[in-house]
């Protein structure tokens, strides 16, 4: 017991032993303190603005809405319930909106009024091009041009490491409400044309994506179902016409001649079969067009960014404080430093 009160007697008189040479060195800290809070307040005012633009959208399979539909096409002995497997999902949809492909496919689009694309607009305020010059590969990368197939080799390589960037230090993508198919997408940089229209294009061009990679089947079904409804409905219609001409040729003839009949039915046969054929692709074209719209996925702007976005500064205070704390912290580790080489 008495050693334990000898050793926190030892630890105390240590504490106080620094309390009092950090003390007698108040100066140092006053005045590293003062550069180190004069350059973080500096660093706040000369800090460029930071704006942040986020888009909430719903993004589902729609085909809890389809119930009625569904019973229709039950009554033909179509079951149109579909597995339920849907590889679009959760973190799947995450991972497409942050894809090389859609994040090319926006950053090459031009804000309205603008003749820059998004991707020369990124460069330009990351000052990019100046870095670029000074290597004779990259020195005539910039400008881009406005399609991807127009990009020369070395062009790719550098979109491909901005793609990287953009990926990891501007987009966020979340799903805030994962039981309602809820996306978050969040764009944060230090240009407001940029945060805005990359937040929009990566939200239209993933929407749109996603919609026609889950109706693609069922559109191609549709589109030949109508070429189909529409070749036998011209052959329907040729082989009315010609039985009704081919009836009207042998009107009054004699019972006798019954071998002149044969071509007009020949022709009402023929008229009944592309009928009945006719009446089969019509069922299942409407079938068709209830499956397109069973899997045409629900897509809803929740909330969107508006122009003009609300600007983001540095807090002077806060940078002021931290510049001298830091001051402080460094001029404390120097000190003890300073402290062990004088007593070796």
């Amino acid at each position: 017991m008495e050693q334990k009160e000898i050793s926190i007697k030892y630890v105390i008189v240590i504490i106080k032993s620094w309390i009092r040479y950090f003390w007698s060195k108040w100066l140092y800290f006053l005045i590293i303190g003062i550069v180190f809070a004069s350059l973080g307040i500096l660093y706040a005012f000369i800090s460029k603005p930071v704006y942040t633009a986020t888009s909430n959208f719903v993004l589902a399979n729609s085909s809890e809405s389809g119930g009625q539909l569904l019973g229709l096409a039950n009554q033909f002995g179509i079951d149109l319930s579909g597995g339920g497997n849907d590889i679009f999902t959760g973190d799947n949809i995450i991972a497409l909106m942050k894809s090389r492909r859609m994040i090319q496919e926006a950053m090459m689009k031009k804000p309205p009024n603008r003749d820059s694309t998004l991707l020369n607009i990124y460069c330009a305020f990351n000052n990019l091009p100046e870095g670029w010059k000074k290597n004779q590969r990259t020195a005539a990368a910039f400008p881009f041009p406005d399609s991807l197939n127009a990009l020369s080799p070395v062009q790719d390589s550098l979109f491909r490491d901005v793609y990287v960037k953009v990926s990891t230090d501007y987009l966020t993508v979340d799903e805030p409400d994962a039981s309602k198919a809820v996306y978050e997408v969040t764009t944060i940089s230090k240009n407001e044309t940029f945060s805005y229209y990359l937040t929009k294009y990566i939200v239209d061009a993933t929407s749109a994506f996603y919609i026609d990679t889950k109706t693609k089947t069922s559109k191609d079904n549709l589109n030949m179902l109508n070429h189909e409804a529409d070749s036998l409905r011209r052959l329907l219609q040729g082989a009315i016409t010609n039985a009704e001409s081919a009836s009207d040729a042998v009107y009054n003839l004699n019972p006798a001649y019954q071998v002149q009949r044969s071509a007009s039915q020949q022709n009402q046969a023929q008229a009944q079969v592309l009928g009945t054929a006719y009446g089969e692709v019509i069922k299942n074209l409407e079938i068709a067009k209830i499956t397109l719209q069973k899997e045409t996925p629900l897509y809803q702007i929740i909330d969107e960014p508006v122009l003009p976005l609300v600007s983001e500064t540095k807090s002077k205070l806060i940078y002021l404080i931290l510049g001298g704390i830091i001051g402080c912290i460094i001029t404390a580790g120097f000190l003890v430093i300073k402290k062990y080489n004088d007593e070796l």
